[in-house]
Parts: structure tokens; sequence; C-alpha cells
């Protein structure tokens, strides 16, 4: 009995005490008859699809197509362009070289010591009386 005493019960502490009620009673039904018609299961691998998603797969693979269309012309056309800035550049540098070496020409020719050698050529002398210098 020393092992009885010992050994204490604290259920009843752990849960307060209630008054006892009558718990109502649950019944649950089968249904009488099962449906005549199950449902099919749809396999795995196959999902159904209606004519509108076909149409808007189609429009959307037809629009993709357009646009990708679309967008190698517009490369194939901007690298035409660039090509020709790139010829345009390059007449432009060679006409401004030519003109370089044009001014390069005229501002030797037009240097005094030159026009006094072509004036020596044809017998013409240089006369400083002669010369007026003009300013505003």
């Amino acid at each position: 009995m020393a092992d009885e005493s010992a050994a204490r019960d604290y259920s009843l502490l752990a849960e307060p005490v209630a008054p006892s009620m009558p718990q109502p009673e649950i019944h649950i039904k089968a249904p009488a008859k099962a449906p005549a018609v199950q449902p099919q299961a749809i396999p795995a691998g196959r999902v159904a699809v209606s004519a509108f998603e076909k149409v808007l797969l189609m429009v959307a693979g037809v629009v993709t197509v357009v646009l990708a269309t679309v967008i190698v012309a517009t490369q194939v056309s901007v690298a035409t362009a660039q090509r020709n800035l790139q010829d345009v550049e390059q007449s432009i540098a060679t006409v401004e070289a030519k003109n370089s070496d044009a001014k390069q020409t005229i501002n030797e020719i037009m240097q005094s010591s030159h026009l006094n050698t072509v004036a020596a050529k044809d017998g013409l002398t240089f006369n400083e009386a002669n010369i007026r210098n003009v300013g505003k």
C-alpha cells in the first residue's frame, strides 16, 4: 500500500471538472445509392485543350513569327545604314584631306619668295616705291 499512496493521480487536476451533460449523438448516413455515372480520370500525360485555346496559341505563334521577322529586318536595315554612314564619313575624310593639301599648296604659292621667282622668270622686278599699304 505504500506504493499506492506514493503514486498520485494528477489527471483530475489537468482538466477542470465540468458538470456532466449528456453528449448529443451524431449519426452519419451513408448515401442510399451510388451514382450511376462515375467520372473518368484523364490520363496524366494529356490535358484537354479547347478550340479557343488552340486559336489563341496559333495567333500567339503567328505574332511571334511576325515580330521576329520585323526584328531581323530592322537589324538588317540598321546595318545597311551604318555601312552607308561609314562610306560617307570616309568620303568626307578624303575630301577634307584634299582640301588641306590644296590650302597648303596655296600657302606655298603665296609666299613672297615664290612670287619673286615667278616674277624673275618673266623678267619682272620688284619695285618697293610702287607698293602702298592700306589699313582700315
